[in-house]
């Protein structure tokens, strides 16, 4: 008797509904023809309306555009890539292999680790087998109880898929001929169900009957059919009595071959449990001997963060920094700064591994998921602060054919809408591709600030050689173009915010011709290949390019007389900025799993290479004076490309050879070590100067840690990492500041709790920074000087998962103290004193969410949150610091089981608190958080498989 892991069942192909649908290309051109007809339109009719601003859209206009999309989605609703409909079975020789290796025991069972399922219905299996006739089918392994409850989640959608995630799900061990399935099709289930009430779920309608043989063993018939095979043999489950089950003959299990997979399955709910930022490939991140912190999807969607800093509130550690005249969204993790928003340093962000810039935030909505990792991070980052990085993941295609979309309203005048489709060709599983396409207007606070973006991103799935390989191909374009929030000064005397509305926008913004446009474009390729023997192969390569073009018209109190409380006058000045970034990175590497002395080791050498170059034109204008507390804002844009304050170009070439070690030694205890060798070359040229500045540096890094498993539920850490950063800021001389070091040692514990649903993260660090670049103003210009060496420690708490069913929960606690250890005269610092501009002390959030199971309302859910912040530093010889703040948020949402639309309603700054969010300098560009704002979103799945009735 064979058994075998995986079988592709396709239905047998309908014709009248093939003829009505399109296929999958289709799809995604006819809607993003549709809603860039609505970005086209809406731009050639600017000017005619809303007082002449280039910037206004009617909302009708918008709402009407994005119909457009959706209808082209609703009439290709049954098209075969989506509804998993009409699909035409392969001939099952095409997958056969000329060689066979079978396995034969008494009772084995599969791990079916890749088969996720996904919140949003988009869920699949992602293993690939080799294709031989079977006679009995195994999802799943481990025990289950027949009558515990616990929540569930599988979207209506083919049989096996649907079998195979509830044997994930509820480690239930399933027993069924593959032909016994072949083609059918389940309305899925969503719930807090045992066991047998969800199989129950999944097979009404399908004339399929169950039989438990134990707690956790279920076997499938037909109800129409015998347990006699059409020969009259024995199909190898036999019946004694009602619920026993007997096996008599030996299964055999065919070769299996894992399908190579780019990236980590995705996570539903708050809690991820593996990562690959930290040793590039995966690793549990109990083992992991440093501290991570990961926002998920549905963390993402159920917390309504709009930008990138509004996700990272979710984790640890991570404080928002100067945000001017874009959405560039500078932030800092245990008080470094991770991204130059000026092209002054190096970027700590990546993209799905590869080094990006941190010119501009993505769209929400390509994003899966963010990987946080924190200390020094040379080893995965190349160019990396003491702080950390941080790893975009965005959506990739996936093994399921769903398309979904979003359409959300709300306060300021926000109107936004993304499509999301995803489809496998029918006559080539191996074929995977996936459209998103997001539009925003609107929903910027601040007055005079227009806002319109777009985004496309597009992607490509491959497998290769058998499913040994697997090429990724994404990109994606975004377009911005509106006004900004210029911010404004401190009161010098104690550092409070001016007493004027948070709305004001000081210099009049896009009604005075103040806009900034943005164009950023990225494309990767990806390639993994599993050869035996355990050993991967990894390539990755990239190019982005970030164009950005601002016009800025702002309040800068510094050279004119202090502002106070009775004292408005401020100098008005005026920006003209052209910005280009470009990026070319690459890493190679191989890694290689190791069984020695029952336990699995890891071992991975490699090389990467980064190409950033940065061309950069500034121009200031002094325009006059105004009173903040009483605008006039009369002052107008006038242009000027001179480039006289800011002229220079520059370039970074870093190559870095690396090695790590996974070791085992016994089963509790794991051993991670790394080193890294990086050759670095800089070259700035000042083009005001007619000079030009080169270094070259390289550096040997490393990182050492531990992890051991005290109890099943409980892993304690420590570890040592170091950091190479090379500069791109310059003396008040021109000359190049040398790299930037640092060094951390970290200790803490990692709890999985109720079952593994509940993480909970604590973390002790002590890090060290030397090389500091610091601004001085006072010097006119962009000049630097070497600050010498910072201390920051502290103890941070993170807290995510499902403790109960319903209910999920994310929250984390952080403590800084950092001082300044060793300084210079140059630089103002005061040793023994704190740096300015980070947090006072403490960060925190506390965010749950609650949804029922049962009843007549299940699906209906609420959640609230809070975020406590301790206020920011604003002087580090005069302790002058920001007040602190707390902000209520609350979100409620309605998600049914089996029907196509999902409602949720978030709520931020529930009690309307006025607070500064994010702080540059004392005369300019700080900025207030958000009033009380509402956003209401609704979520469409289109498949005929689901209800569309309200209730």
């Amino acid at each position: 008797m064979c058994m075998q892991q995986k079988q592709v069942n396709r239905p047998v192909r309908n014709k009248h509904i093939k003829s009505r649908g399109a296929d999958i290309s289709s799809i995604a051109i006819n809607t993003a023809r549709a809603v860039m007809g609505y970005y086209r339109n809406s731009v050639n009719h600017a000017g005619r309306s809303c007082e002449d601003s280039c910037l206004c859209l009617p909302p009708q206009r918008f709402v009407w555009g994005f119909i457009v999309g959706l209808s082209s989605l609703a009439l290709t609703a049954y098209n075969p890539a989506l509804a998993q409909e009409g699909w035409e079975s392969l001939d099952g020789e095409q997958r056969e292999h000329d060689s066979e290796k079978k396995v034969t025991a008494h009772r084995q069972f599969i791990d079916n680790r890749a088969a996720q399922s996904m919140y949003g219905r988009e869920s699949g299996a992602n293993q690939h087998t080799r294709r031989q006739a079977v006679a009995l089918r195994v999802a799943a392994n481990n025990n289950s109880a027949e009558t515990s409850r616990q929540v569930v989640k599988i979207p209506a959608g083919d049989l096996h898929v649907a079998l195979l995630a509830l044997g994930q799900q509820t480690n239930l061990q399933l027993l069924y001929p593959p032909e016994l399935i072949a083609g059918i099709q389940t309305k899925g289930v969503h719930g807090t169900l045992t066991p047998k009430q969800a199989l129950e779920e999944l097979l009404v309608d399908t004339s399929l009957q169950f039989r438990f043989s134990d707690a956790a063993t279920v076997t499938l018939q037909s109800t129409s059919t015998s347990q006699q095979t059409g020969n009259g043999q024995n199909s190898g489950v036999s019946q004694k009595g009602d619920n026993t089950v007997i096996q008599a003959d030996p299964i055999v299990i065919e070769e299996t071959i894992t399908r190579s997979t780019i990236s980590l399955p995705s996570v539903d709910g708050y809690k991820a449990d593996q990562t690959t930022s930290v040793t590039r490939t995966a690793l549990p991140i109990k083992e992991t001997p440093t501290s991570i912190g990961v926002v998920t999807r549905d963390l993402i969607r159920d917390t309504g963060a709009r930008t990138q800093n509004d996700a990272f509130e979710a984790v640890s550690g991570v404080s928002r920094e100067i945000t001017r005249f874009s959405r560039a969204e500078a932030f800092s993790i245990r008080g470094f700064s991770v991204n130059g928003t000026g092209g002054e340093s190096l970027s700590g962000l990546k993209s799905n591994g590869l080094p990006t810039d941190g010119v501009w935030a993505p769209d929400p909505a390509i994003i899966e998921r963010y990987e946080i990792v924190k200390g020094p991070a040379s080893i995965t980052g190349g160019a990396a602060n003491p702080g950390g990085i941080v790893n975009r993941i965005t959506k990739s295609p996936q093994d399921a054919n769903f398309a979904t979309s979003e359409f959300q309203v709300g306060s300021y005048g926000l109107y936004r809408g993304n499509i999301d489709v995803n489809g496998v060709l029918p006559q080539n599983k191996n074929l995977r591709g996936r459209l998103i396409f997001a539009v925003e207007e609107g929903g910027e606070f601040v007055d005079d600030v227009d806002v319109r973006q777009y985004t496309v991103a597009p992607s490509l799935e491959l497998g290769l050689f058998g499913g040994d390989g697997t090429l990724l191909l994404t990109g994606h374009y975004q377009h911005f173009k509106g006004g900004s929030d210029p911010g404004f000064p401190l009161i010098f005397e104690n550092g409070d915010a001016p007493d004027i509305s948070r709305t004001s926008n000081i210099g009049g913004g896009s009604a005075n011709g103040a806009e900034t446009t943005f164009e950023g474009q990225n494309y990767e390729a990806h390639y993994l290949h599993r050869f035996v023997e355990n050993l991967t192969l990894s390539v990755k390569g990239k190019y982005s390019k970030s164009d950005r073009d601002g016009e800025e018209i702002y309040a800068y109190n510094y050279s004119y007389q202090p502002l106070t409380a009775t004292n408005g006058s401020t100098e008005i000045n005026a920006v003209d900025r052209a910005d280009e970034f470009a990026t070319y990175a690459g890493e190679v590497f191989l890694s290689k799993k190791l069984d020695l002395f029952g336990q699995q080791h890891d071992v991975l050498l490699g090389v990467d290479f980064r190409d950033e170059r940065s061309d950069t034109c500034w121009a200031y204008t002094i325009l006059g004076n105004d009173d903040i507390f009483n605008p006039a804002n009369q002052f107008k844009f006038v242009s000027n490309k001179t480039c006289s304050s800011f002229n220079r170009s520059s370039q970074l070439v870093q190559t870095g050879g690396f090695g790590q070690l996974v070791v085992r030694p016994t089963e509790r205890l794991t051993l991670v070590g790394a080193l890294r060798h990086d050759w670095a070359d800089t070259q700035l040229d000042l083009r005001n100067s007619n000079e030009r500045q080169q270094d070259f540096a390289t550096d040997l890094t490393g990182r050492i840690g531990a992890t051991f498993a005290l109890f099943p539920w409980l892993n304690v850490y420590g570890g040592y990492q170091e950091s190479f950063v090379p500069q791109l800021a310059t003396t008040v001389d021109g000359d190049l500041l040398p790299p930037e070091t640092g060094k951390s040692y970290e200790v803490g514990a990692k709890l999985n709790l109720f079952e593994g649903r509940l993480l909970m993260t604590t973390a002790f660090y002590r890090t060290y920074r030397q090389n500091v670049a610091v601004f001085t103003p006072n010097q006119g210009g962009f000049v630097f000087v070497n600050a010498g060496e910072q201390r920051h420690q502290g103890v941070e708490f993170d807290i995510n998962g499902q403790p109960f069913p319903g209910l999920n929960v994310n929250g984390q606690f952080s403590y800084l103290d950092a001082e300044v250890t060793k300084t210079s005269s140059a630089s103002g610092f005061v040793e023994g004193k704190a740096p300015q501009f980070l947090p006072v002390s403490y960060i925190g959030r506390i965010f749950a969410t609650y949804e029922l199971q049962t009843g007549s309302l299940q699906g209906l859910g609420f959640g609230v949150g809070a975020y406590f912040h301790s206020g920011y530093r604003i002087d580090n010889n005069e302790k002058i610091s920001t007040d602190a703040f707390q902000r209520v948020d609350a979100v409620a949402f309605y998600r049914p089981t089996r029907k196509a639309y999902e409602f949720r309603v978030n709520v931020r700054n529930l009690l309307d608190a006025t607070y500064i969010n994010s702080l540059a300098y004392r005369g300019s560009s700080n900025h207030f958080g958000a009033p009380v704002s509402v956003f209401g979103t609704l979520r469409v799945t289109f498949s005929p498989d689901l209800d569309w009735s309200l209730w």
